[in-house]
């Protein structure tokens, strides 16, 4: 090797930004309203190809980045791999859509749905997303009433650490105070829960609080691979895939 040959130790890699500058025009937050609404449809598409949807159940929300008392949400009724930008709903925690939806039927959403959304948005405000599923593998393991064992202590089983076990789930949640439950089952900083006998619940914690984790191995594979950071810098490459398969329609 020359002397002149010098070998690259450290990547730079990029680094988490929640919006891009597209739509500048309209002002940095409307610009950065439009970026997440167009992240959440097409969260949806992905949550589709990637097997996660069960026919019209499920639901992904994401608070208004203008408006905190407000979040968007999916209507009810249309399919995971349909939804683009104009079909979101803008709530509030009255239940009174406020903004987006086609006429009639558009404007309407899932009551359990509202029902989870609206408290973890509201109990725990530096949530900035909430997604639920009803995944095959995820509901098969949500019925064994286990959470992630401590001992899997592996690259793959590491992310999920911060999932909580929510054994007390008794059927669709249509009132506040389920919701509440399961906000308090998540805890300030967890990732999400495991709601037994039914699916998967996970969150966008701003918060970036710190898991109690067990073993110095499982600290700093978590730092490496499960941080939301991380998952973001995964993120990225999904949507290049999804707007090379759709053309971007999705953010109509």
């Amino acid at each position: 090797m020359s002397s002149s040959t010098q070998t690259k130790t450290s990547v730079d890699l990029p680094r988490l930004q929640l919006f891009g500058s597209e739509g500048a025009n309209d002002g940095p937050d409307l610009a950065k309203q439009q970026y997440l609404k167009e992240r959440l449809a097409g969260a949806f598409r992905l949550f589709h190809k990637f097997g996660y949807d069960e026919t019209i159940a499920g639901h992904i929300s994401m608070r208004d980045p203008i408006h905190s008392d407000r979040f968007w949400l999916n209507p009810y009724g249309v399919a995971f791999d349909h939804i683009c930008v104009s079909d979101l709903l803008c709530i509030d925690h009255e239940g009174k859509v406020v903004e987006g939806g086609k006429p009639g039927d558009g404007q309407i959403y899932n009551a359990a749905g509202f029902a989870i959304h609206e408290s973890i948005h509201r109990e725990l405000p530096s949530v900035h997303a909430v997604a639920h599923s009803h995944s095959i593998f995820g509901k098969a393991f949500s019925m064994l009433g286990r959470n992630v064992g401590k001992a899997e202590n592996t690259q793959g089983a590491v992310p999920v650490y911060g999932l909580s076990l929510y054994g007390s789930f008794d059927g669709p949640v249509l009132d506040g105070e389920e919701g509440r439950h399961i906000c308090e089952a998540m805890g300030p900083y967890g990732k999400g829960v495991i709601l037994q006998n039914h699916g998967i619940l996970t969150a966008l914690d701003a918060a970036g609080g710190e898991l109690d984790l067990e073993g110095q191995e499982a600290a700093v594979v978590f730092r490496a691979n499960g941080g939301e950071e991380e998952a973001w810098r995964q993120a990225q490459a999904l949507y290049e895939v999804l707007d090379a398969e759709t053309g971007g329609d999705y953010k109509l």
